[in-house]
């Protein structure tokens, strides 16, 4: 199995979920301890004897006096792991419950089954349809942005983990779903059925403004590269003035194809972004192949949202002088994830490394600042409501940026 580094933001399926299911191979099967092996050493049990007696204590007088009574072994050994990882005290490294790590390889993948829809928990804990993904089969269903599920084949949403709802939504293509609805305007709550679908999620969207090609990464998945690459060579035989890469709210992805991403703009052989780990020193990964638009003039948009995978194709396209950069300053993720699966399809995300750009700037906790500052004014994105965009085009005319463009956020 390839071993694939990861640069994303931990936690990001928190904030907002999408129903999906399908795998992606998005990380690396190992087990064991120390060294490879398939279990702790002598001196390894020697050495923290006395700790796990302290272990059994603390078990022994929470099964005991608990209030509500003995708790799940299971849910406690389980919660010990998630403790030995936070320990570590790096935000990044993670031990993830199989759930969560399911929907994330499903991110990187961009194939799923289920209704096609991205989701959140509202203010009181039902589930909010943020939008139907276009021609999903929740969009043909009927189902609107802004719809508030109450209930899923019966079982009320409200007071549910997020990742619990999705679960229960997802499912084997073909199969139905009754979604109950509550809408704005309509007084009484009504029933959807839903016929599960595969879903493709782009991570590349495009277009082209004002004759500038426009294209939006929203991850940088396994197939990220190649269809930006499609997208680039479109652009040229249609002529383009220029790029505008939208990097904003991309939360990251895979290394490789951040390095294959910033290969496309960048001339051949470039340094893309610097590494440094524990036992192998600083490690320099160059461009990958040879650049579909190099020679064209460019545009990154970023804001507080864009981290790791995209400060990394920020980074190598500000320090090669590319292209400028507009918006708000990056995330500040500068390090770097190997997924180990293990044998339950929980993971653990160890940090293995951090990451500098081509000049050597350190972004862990301070990202990448845009050239232009600029505030989104919420217009859609990609089009000319957006003021990002605008600024973009102003810049690539040859004006300034970006005091014209500043409209109410």
């Amino acid at each position: 199995m390839k071993l694939r580094l990861i640069l994303t933001v931990v936690g990001a399926i928190a904030i907002a979920g999408i129903f999906l299911a399908g795998y992606a191979t998005a990380g690396f099967s190992g087990g064991g301890l120390p060294g490879g092996t398939s279990g702790p050493s002598d001196e390894l049990l020697d050495e923290v004897s006395a700790d796990f007696d302290i272990f059994w204590e603390v078990w022994d007088r929470l099964q005991t006096n608990y209030y509500e009574g003995p708790r799940d072994v299971h849910e406690l050994v389980r919660g010990a792991s998630h403790g030995m990882i936070a320990a570590v005290g790096d935000p990044n490294t993670v031990f993830v419950d199989p759930e969560p790590a399911q929907l994330d390889r499903e991110r990187l993948e961009g194939k799923f089954e289920g209704i096609g829809a991205t989701v959140e928990l509202d203010d009181v804990g039902h589930l909010r349809i943020i939008r139907p993904l276009p021609g999903s089969p929740a969009e043909e269903a009927g189902i609107e942005a802004g719809d508030v599920v109450i209930s899923v084949d019966g079982l009320a949403t409200r007071g549910r983990e997020l990742i619990d709802i999705i679960q229960q939504v997802r499912g084997e293509r073909g199969t139905e779903v009754v979604l109950t609805i509550r809408r704005a305007g309509v007084a009484e709550a009504f029933d959807i059925t839903v016929v599960r679908d595969e879903i493709v999620i782009p991570s590349v969207v495009s277009a082209i403004v004002e004759g500038y090609g426009y294209v939006r990464l929203t991850t940088f998945g396994a197939q990220t590269a190649d269809d930006l690459r499609d997208v680039l060579e479109d652009f040229r035989e249609d002529g383009i003035l220029g790029i505008i890469l939208d990097l904003r709210n991309n939360p990251g992805g895979f290394l490789d194809a951040a390095i294959d991403v910033s290969s496309e703009f960048v001339p051949r052989n470039s340094v893309i972004v610097r590494e440094n780990t524990r036992d192998e020193g600083q490690q320099v990964f160059r461009s990958s192949r040879s650049p579909t638009a190099a020679d064209l003039p460019m545009v990154v948009l970023i804001n507080g949202g864009s981290a790791s995978a995209s400060e990394i194709v920020a980074g190598a396209i500000r320090d090669h002088d590319r292209g400028v950069l507009i918006g708000e300053t990056t995330f500040g993720k500068g390090s770097v994830q190997i997924p180990f699966s293990l044998s339950d399809e929980s993971v653990v995300r160890i940090t293995v490394a951090i990451w500098l750009t081509p000049d050597s700037q350190h972004l862990d906790g301070q990202g990448i600042e845009p050239d232009f500052p600029l505030v989104f004014n919420g217009g859609e994105l990609g089009t000319l409501d957006d003021n990002y965009v605008r600024a973009a085009i102003g810049v690539l005319e040859g004006g300034d940026c970006c005091e014209t463009y500043i409209d109410a956020a």
